[in-house]
């Protein structure tokens, strides 16, 4: 009766998010419809959840529900030519929705169920073109079977299917409470039952028991498999999230299925649309920037990165054909005007690319074949030919047998003695990092000792306090990044792959920005992941200023993979990251990443006590948090070695510093202190957050915020 009562008050106003959904629909149905009118069958369309039409306390287009939002757009696209169905098992809703239509000719209202209707429907349904829009209240009438009979029709009719799952409801059913508990009851296995006939399998259960995933990383793998189980059938899906504002809990995923490549680019352009607009609005409103159209704060940036790299590995191609090739590999992050935009900039403004018309026209459209230009070809060595080469001279290639790793018992943070690795071979590729030692007294830092893997050295962001400036200060080409002889980081991680038992996270960090090297085909990451997702044991850590995660949004599985994005308040990124990426940059490729299903983790360090600290430090967290809630987030101050200090040209950071510990010279305890309550406390009153860490903080901090080192949960470790 409660989840009545809900349905029942559903439609008196329209949910903030529900725009979203809406907005979907309004913007692909007059594209779809104008396309499938060229087939020349009667048009179908159903609503299988159809409502009352209206959304009582709403004004303007934001009163019409789906119902409103078919008929009009197939009245104006395609008159006399379409069938409308609408069903509800709602009695009031099903009479409402009867009055609101009765002025269409070709729209008939049904009270029945949605199952009712679909079997019904599939009985009498011949060659005509099919439009079906699933929009249930809750899961229990999305049954996969039921939408099977729809997926498996004949390869010779249009078919197009638009499902919006709950993401909440996905949760309920799922019990995962219970699963944690050992607990099972008839109820609960009811509900399971549920689920997995709704989502056509029992892959969700690995998944939504898995109690190291987030809520959002579950979701997103869920709709990832179950996207998988329609291709089997119809060859083009994607999915758009539902949700509030940025940073918010996923409401709903809208989700499409077609067998027409035309539907992915429209559903691509229209759910790009409807999901960055209202996000834009929702994020801007009651500021100075409420009013700047959405379309002008995009950067084409990202495109032109993907259009190059995908370029260098087809070759030559025409500009529909590699934008259809782009949309499959990042469905919704682009949209067709930015990619024609971007593909005109590159070729007529920046030269780096070139097209040719097939008829001599000169004009730059869809059937012009684009390429690099030659100065591009080949724009740097790339990860993939130093291997080549030095797989070549290496002499480990042939002697594996020699790698030996190595075993030490460590006194870990908590107490404990534990038998742990301590270097694979003679640690210059993988090494525990022991530096610090066991806290004893009030100065002494707390840091974790942490595997390091060292498959490169230095860093192209150059920022004033890094302390590669001093660890590298004798090197002739300072901190220009260095990679090592990757087949010799592969014969030693495969080994510590094979040979330790203990989990472990890898940290590609220390030494190196881990995206330092991302561009061309044969990126790091691609060298580094595939390795780690040969096992479930051991994890990869990426540590990174970047913003390019386009390699990372193609590699699948990741499931063994952590990113963690080093971040700033605004003014201290302008002053002393001047060569880093911009924070927002930083953060969209953070969201990105978690969007994709990544485990992805934030340091805010060195927090600085600049003027007006307190107020962009926040800006700083409502900025993620607006986009995407991170895994766990790590703070740290500004401190800095002597040889750090030494080694930098610019030292208008070192006045700060003025308290000596086993790290170094930090800022002073009380204004350490005061920053560190400000964030946390404002993460817990603003967004609810509690997964805060501290990097290299003394013992005495950690016990005056109250906070217990001996469970720390830090950016480098599990």
């Amino acid at each position: 009766m409660a989840q009545m009562n809900t349905e029942n008050t559903f439609f008196e106003g329209k949910r903030p998010w529900s725009k979203i959904k809406d907005a979907v629909l309004r913007d692909y149905l007059p594209a779809y419809l104008s396309k499938v009118a060229k087939l020349g069958q009667r048009i179908i369309l159903i609503d299988a959840f159809a409502g009352p039409g209206i959304f009582e306390n709403e004004q303007g287009e934001d009163r019409l529900g789906s119902p409103l939002i078919i008929l009009q757009d197939a009245e104006r696209y395609v008159p006399k030519k379409y069938f409308a169905i609408f069903a509800n098992s709602n009695k009031d809703h099903h009479k409402k929705l009867n009055e609101t239509i009765k002025k269409y000719e070709f729209a008939k209202a049904l009270l029945a169920n949605a199952q009712e209707l679909l079997k019904e429907i599939k009985s009498v349904l011949t060659n005509q073109t099919l439009f079906i829009y699933l929009d249930p209240f809750g899961l229990k009438d999305l049954e996969f079977d039921l939408i099977k009979l729809f997926l498996e029709r004949d390869i010779s009719y249009s078919t197009e299917i638009l499902i919006n799952m709950s993401m909440p409801t996905l949760h309920r059913l799922a019990t995962r409470k219970l699963q944690q508990n050992d607990i099972q009851t008839v109820q609960s296995i009811r509900l399971n039952e549920v689920l997995t006939r709704v989502l056509g399998g029992e892959y969700w259960k690995q998944i939504m028991w898995n109690d190291s995933l987030s809520a959002g990383e579950k979701e997103i793998r869920v709709m990832g498999k179950y996207r998988e189980i329609l291709r089997n059938y119809l060859p083009y899906a994607g999915s758009c999230p539902v949700s509030e504002r940025k940073g918010r809990r996923v409401k709903y995923f809208i989700t499409f299925c077609s067998r027409h490549n035309h539907a992915m680019l429209l559903m691509n352009d229209a759910m790009c649309k409807a999901y960055f607009k209202y996000m834009h609005e929702r994020e801007y409103e009651d500021t100075l920037f409420e009013d700047v159209d959405w379309k002008k704060v995009r950067n084409l940036n990202p495109l032109k990165k993907v259009i190059i790299d995908e370029l260098k590995m087809v070759g030559r191609e025409s500009r529909q054909g590699l934008w259809e090739k782009i949309i499959q590999k990042h469905f919704m992050q682009f949209n067709s005007s930015e990619y024609k935009e971007a593909v005109k900039q590159l070729a007529l403004n920046e030269d780096k690319i070139k097209y040719k018309n097939p008829k001599n026209t000169g004009r730059l459209n869809d059937e012009c074949i684009l390429f690099l230009t030659n100065k591009d070809d080949n724009p740097n060595k790339g990860i993939g030919l130093l291997i080549q080469e030095r797989i070549a001279n290496s002499p480990e290639v042939k002697s594996k047998d020699r790698i030996k790793v190595y075993f030490g018992r460590y006194k870990t943070i908590d107490g404990k003695t534990k038998l742990l690795v301590s270097r694979v071979n003679d640690g210059s590729i993988i090494t525990r990092f022991d530096k610090t030692p066991l806290p004893e007294k009030a100065t002494d830092v707390i840091c974790p000792h942490f595997i390091e893997l060292k498959w490169a050295y230095g860093c192209p962001f150059d920022c004033s306090w890094c302390y590669l400036k001093g660890t590298f200060r004798f090197r002739p080409e300072g901190i220009k990044p260095v990679i090592k002889d990757l087949e010799k980081v592969k014969l030693h991680v495969q080994t510590f792959l094979d040979e330790v038992k203990e989990p472990e996270i890898l940290n590609t960090g220390e030494l190196a920005d881990s995206l330092m090297m991302e561009n061309g085909s044969n990126a790091f990451s691609k060298f580094i992941i595939p390795l780690f997702e040969s096992q479930n044991k051991h994890k990869v850590l990426f540590v990174t200023k970047s913003n390019n995660v386009k390699n990372l949004l193609q590699i699948n599985p990741h499931n063994q993979v952590i990113v963690s994005f080093t971040l700033n308040a605004l003014p201290v990124v302008e002053l002393w990251e001047k060569k880093a990426p911009k924070v927002l940059d930083r953060i969209k490729a953070a969201e990105e990443l978690r969007n994709t299903g990544y485990e992805v983790r934030i340091r805010i360090d060195p927090m600085v006590p600049i003027e007006n600290w307190e107020k962009h430090y926040q800006e700083l967290a409502d900025s993620v948090f607006l986009r995407f809630t991170p895994e766990r987030i790590t703070l740290g101050s500004l401190r800095g070695l002597q040889s750090t200090i030494n080694g930098t040209k610019d030292r208008s950071w070192v006045h700060y510093l003025k308290e000596t510990s086993n790290w170094g010279k930090k800022i002073d305890f009380t204004t350490r202190l005061k920053m560190y309550s400000s964030i946390i406390a404002y993460l817990k009153q603003e967004y609810k957050y509690h997964n805060v860490a501290l990097c290299k903080e003394t013992k005495a901090m950690w016990q005056k915020l109250e906070m217990n080192y001996k469970n720390i949960r830090c950016n480098c470790i599990w």
